[in-house]
């Protein structure tokens, strides 16, 4: 490994082992995650969550009241926001607006690099989420939060290297793994980047060993094997939708219509929470 290389993979673990989260937000992405991932969760359920953290209750109202989802009357009711957006949207939408909301108190991410880590994150949960209602490989809304999450270590590299977009955009990741590009350049990857955050942020080791792994085709525990088998093919489909024969990719490309509705709706919210206070 070259000097600068050693180098920028040392600001790289510096700059993760320094990210911080508040004991009272530990508690409530704990929380939130375990209620947004039990099925006989509900709107009140949420709201006790949300009701802990002002700027969150606000960025709520905020979705409430946009264009997605105002009838014609804004509300200032967090209770009647919840309604308005629905129980199924609240379990996708509260988790990202949590790790937006944390990760830029700390990372200096250009908005743009922002829109693009975000709209791949949230083209892999929902397809990740279609897949496990099809094929019942997986419950559905963990493998949303787990491809969600996938790629969390790049918002480090993001914040940290300057031409970070630059360099991966000039890779065919048919011919060449993103990760394999940033473990020449950098030193490390993704992964294991994402991975010491999400045990930093105490989040389920299921959900750790995917963040850690889903480049890994090697490491397939059997807990863990159909989670990132889906998130992988999903991973790998954003970036070439062929279907080489695969009944997974060929439910992902009906459902092609649907998961791009899904992802324009998210991505308009995560634009009101990044602009919001």
């Amino acid at each position: 490994m070259y000097p600068e290389v050693i180098v920028i993979r040392q600001r790289l673990l510096s700059k993760t082992y320094e990210l911080k989260l508040a004991p009272s937000m530990q508690c409530i992405i704990d929380r939130t995650i375990e209620t947004v991932t039990n099925p006989a969760s509900s709107i009140t359920d949420i709201l006790k969550i949300i009701e802990i953290d002002p700027s969150i209750s606000a960025k709520i109202l905020g979705i409430a009241n946009s264009a997605y989802y105002n009838r014609g009357t804004n509300t200032c009711d967090l209770h009647h926001a919840l309604i308005k957006i629905g129980l199924n949207e609240l379990k996708n939408v509260i988790l990202c607006l949590l790790i937006v909301d944390n990760l830029l108190k700390e990372l200096k991410i250009r908005f743009s690099d922002l829109l693009e880590f975000w709209r791949h994150s949230i083209y892999v949960a929902h397809s990740a989420k279609i897949l496990a209602e099809k094929t019942l490989d997986y419950e559905p809304q963990k493998a949303y939060i787990v491809s969600l999450l996938h790629d969390i270590g790049k918002m480090v590299f993001y914040s940290e290297i300057d031409d970070y977009s630059k360099i991966t955009h000039g890779v065919d990741v048919r011919e060449r793994p993103i990760w394999e590009t940033e473990r020449e350049c950098f030193g490390i990857d993704h992964q294991e980047i994402g991975y010491i955050i999400a045990k930093k942020w105490r989040l389920p080791e299921t959900v750790c060993s995917v963040i850690g792994n889903h480049h890994n085709t090697c490491n397939s525990e059997n807990n863990n094997r159909n989670l990132l088998k889906i998130t992988r093919l999903v991973d790998g489909f954003f970036y070439c939708q062929d279907t080489n024969g695969s009944p997974e990719k060929l439910i992902l490309l009906k459902e092609k219509d649907n998961i791009r509705m899904e992802v324009k709706k998210n991505m308009a919210i995560i634009n009101i929470n990044s602009h919001a206070g």
